[in-house]
């Protein structure tokens, strides 16, 4: 069979479904095209949409990169043999792709509860009531949960850990999942900065890091910790508009938090709309995990945990305060392996 050249172009630029999506979809790359679609949000890493198709068949979130620097042949490999083969209930997979010379697109499936963020920060002034120390608990192990599995399974960096990274999934709260994990291989390194970066620059950046883009274990630690201070504070780390002793002056959030430490008024780092939801009721736990935050966002990477004893102690939180975890309720006890490796107990689906 004679394949023309114009045959074999738009075989090449077809939507490739990768894991297990080959068998949830079963729509084609016109089919996206004609879907409606939602700006969900804008990173350095590209745009995110919300695509529902055409009669309600299926939702699905299309991340539209830009500046991609990897090949065809590169960008496939990556995609299909990385990315399509992570399978895990806290890391949101990716399901499908779509690269040509002028779009590269990744499929993935769509969450209904929105991030982390959105739950934390969209609710602040809108009559809404804010996330439950329970919940944020959740949020906090399923992030460390995702973070450990990549770490050990993989040997894998995340690389762009953020609250609006991690999507909670009404369902299953403690299977909420992070986004966005391991695309820092299709980019080419980051220009030398103009100016000197600070500690924990962008907000979750690890000091040492010089590039983003090349991130390290122990540089998603940072960020992991950062993100506890951002479920503890209430505060956003992306506007560091945290001041100290009331002089004005605006820092990160790590310092910030250090600094108040220091000052032997911890209470006052925590989010006032948590500490009224829940009557200062969970106070210990709030500073037992403020502990774990710090630890993570040490100076010197090799004074931070590894991610698998951040689950650890995230467990031993609610265990050791009198809350059942998830696996104690369900009379299933979860093997030093599985902490290790952040995978859910044996006998649970990814």
């Amino acid at each position: 069979m004679t394949v023309t050249a114009a045959a074999a172009s738009r075989e090449r630029s077809r939507l490739v479904f990768v894991g297990k999506g080959a068998g949830t979809y079963s729509f084609d790359l016109e089919d996206l095209l004609r879907a409606s679609a939602e700006v969900l949000g804008k990173g350095s890493m590209g745009t995110s949409y919300k695509a529902v198709l055409e009669e309600g068949t299926a939702t699905v979130v299309v991340k539209r990169l830009k500046d991609v620097a990897a090949s065809r042949r590169e960008f496939s490999a990556h995609v299909e043999n990385t990315l399509g083969k992570i399978d895990h209930r806290n890391l949101l997979p990716v399901r499908g792709y779509y690269f040509s010379k002028d779009e590269k697109l990744l499929v993935c499936d769509y969450v209904a509860g929105g991030s982390l963020s959105a739950m934390i920060h969209g609710s602040r002034g809108t009559g809404k009531t804010t996330m439950d120390w329970e919940a944020r608990m959740r949020a906090a192990a399923s992030a460390a949960r995702g973070v450990a599995h990549l770490h050990a399974a993989h040997g894998l960096a995340h690389g762009n850990l953020k609250s609006t990274n991690l999507l909670i999934r009404p369902s299953d709260p403690d299977a909420a999942a992070l986004s966005d994990y391991c695309l820092h291989h299709l980019f080419a390194p980051s220009p030398p900065p103009h100016r000197p970066l600070t500690a924990g620059g962008g907000g979750y950046r690890a000091p040492e890091l010089v590039d983003a883009r090349r991130p390290t274990l122990k540089s998603d630690v940072y960020a992991l910790g950062v993100l506890f201070l951002e479920i503890l504070t209430g505060k956003s780390p992306g506007n560091n508009a945290a001041a100290v002793d009331g002089g004005g002056g605006e820092v990160d959030l790590p310092r910030w938090v250090q600094s108040v430490v220091r000052e032997e008024w911890t209470a006052e780092v925590f989010d006032a709309e948590l500490v009224r939801l829940d009557g200062g009721g969970a106070e210990e736990e709030m500073v037992a995990l403020l502990q774990v935050a710090m630890a993570c966002v040490a100076t010197a990477p090799d004074a931070r945990p590894d991610a698998g004893d951040v689950v650890k102690m995230i467990e031993e939180i609610g265990s050791g305060h009198g809350r059942t975890t998830t696996e104690e309720s369900d009379g299933r006890g979860v093997s030093e392996e599985e902490r290790s490796r952040g995978t859910p107990p044996s006998g649970t689906t990814p």
